[in-house]
């Protein structure tokens, strides 16, 4: 979630009582800021894995962390859920919701906070490509403290900045229990290649708002700048994981990339991790820019959280603003479709030619955590599924919009400190959204129908 949180009264909770809220598609893209892709040096990553500082159990790839998980999730009526229920209860009356908790500090703890979720679904958007089952992957991003900023250079002591992102990747839960484990994965950025090789640090200061899988590579959101791309086959074991610090120690939270001995020697270590997966490049805004008070509609595009919207496969961008940004900024918060076949292309050829916005609507929403849009079925006009929390409180909403078809957007209850959201198709063809419950105790995977939540409203609804 990008915004803090505290607990005021109900009449606090919502400054937004009284607009009326909408989505107007169709808005001319000429003027947008377009995306520019710069590469990542990846020079060091293929030498390391030759020479044993880098390893695999089997192959490079994710097929490793899948025979690997060491970690849980419990369905909802699981005993261990029994206090994370509460983020969902509201919801859970009124609508069909699966859910499932975290094992151990995975739960318990707010050193790390997941926020975006992304699945094998959208990967499989991608012409040929094989995920290998059904997965569900989560992105977190690790708070700033005093025991593991040091890693990031110049970072403050603030839990609202990042020291690290992770992705976790899932066997896709059943509601009977089954196919629960998973696995982190240390999201690293690779560096310039020194004496003693390859050299790599943790993501710093992003806070990774939104994810999408798409063919072998995980796109993550950076907030001010455009969007991280991380290759999943280059994804590798980390050699004495939990000894990598130097002279063999257990590795702290700052034993990331090169440690050195006190002999002079030195080894790769991932802060404990077993896997890292490699960054292997960035799309940034061009102009450059990121603004959650713009007073242009072309300037200061911020990507707070992406998703795969499947028809046409293209990764839609959306801005998270809250009430003091709404009430100061000149103009809406901009929801930005761009073809995925573009960036795909840039990345694949490592091409510095621009990719330009495909399509651009905006809204009066506030505090969006998430959007998956599509076509509708019947009229071809362009849903959407908003996510919003409500401004100081823990409670969130889901909005369904049609645009054009001369109808209020529709509120729905929703779990509580949503983060973002990704479209999935079960086996008997119903659609659904996946989300993420933030906090600790509360924190929750949930799936929902998207059948129960785009009804139509009696009349015009406020906030």
């Amino acid at each position: 979630m990008l915004a803090a949180v505290g607990l005021p009264t109900a009449a606090q909770a919502v400054g937004w009582d009284g607009v009326k809220p909408y989505v107007d598609g169709g808005q001319s893209t000429a003027g947008l800021q377009k995306l520019v892709f710069t590469p990542t040096d990846t020079s060091g990553i293929d030498p390391a894995y030759t020479a044993g500082q880098l390893s695999a159990d089997g192959a490079p790839g994710l097929a490793q962390v899948y025979a690997h998980t060491n970690h849980q999730l419990y369905y909802k009526s699981n005993a261990k859920c029994a206090g994370a229920r509460s983020a969902i209860d509201a919801a859970d009356a009124e609508y069909t919701l699966a859910a499932w908790c975290f094992d151990g500090s995975e739960e318990t703890s707010n050193r790390w906070l997941p926020q975006a979720v992304t699945t094998s679904q959208d990967a499989e958007r991608s012409s040929g490509y094989d995920a290998g089952g059904d997965e569900v992957v989560a992105v977190w991003r690790q708070e700033a403290l005093s025991d593991d900023r040091a890693r990031c250079p110049g970072l403050p002591n603030d839990t609202g900045r990042s020291a690290g992102l992770r992705a976790s990747f899932a066997q896709r839960p059943y509601t009977n229990g089954t196919h629960t484990a998973f696995r982190h994965v240390l999201l690293v950025v690779p560096g310039a290649p020194n004496a003693a090789g390859l050299t790599f640090s943790p993501v710093c200061d992003v806070h990774g708002g939104g994810a999408t899988w798409f063919g072998p590579y995980l796109f993550v959101a950076r907030h001010g700048a455009g969007v991280m791309v991380f290759d999943t086959r280059r994804t590798y074991l980390i050699p004495n994981d939990t000894t990598c610090g130097p002279d063999g120690a257990r590795p702290t939270p700052n034993d990331v990339g090169q440690v050195t001995d006190s002999s002079g020697g030195a080894q790769l270590c991932a802060a404990g991790y077993r896997y890292v997966m490699f960054q292997i490049g960035t799309f940034r805004t061009s102009p450059s820019g990121c603004s959650t008070t713009p007073d242009d509609l072309d300037a200061g595009l911020c990507f707070s959280s992406i998703a795969l919207q499947w028809s046409g496969n293209q990764l839609v961008s959306t801005e998270y603003r809250g009430t003091a940004d709404m009430t100061a900024s000149g103009v809406p918060v901009r929801i930005v479709n761009w073809r995925m076949s573009d960036l795909v292309d840039r990345v694949q050829h490592g091409s510095s030619t621009p990719v330009t916005a495909a399509s651009l609507a905006t809204t009066n929403f506030e505090g969006i955590q998430g959007v998956v849009s599509r076509p509708n079925t019947s009229t071809g006009h362009q849903e959407y599924f908003i996510a919003r929390t409500l401004p100081g409180s823990h409670g969130s909403e889901l909005w369904y919009e049609q645009d054009s078809d001369g109808v209020c957007p529709t509120p729905g209850t929703f779990v509580d400190d949503t983060e973002s959201m990704a479209y999935w198709h079960d086996s008997a063809g119903n659609a659904h959204l996946w989300t993420l419950t933030e906090y600790a105790n509360t924190r929750m995977l949930v799936r929902v129908y998207t059948k129960e939540y785009n009804g139509r409203p009696s009349g015009c609804p406020t906030q």
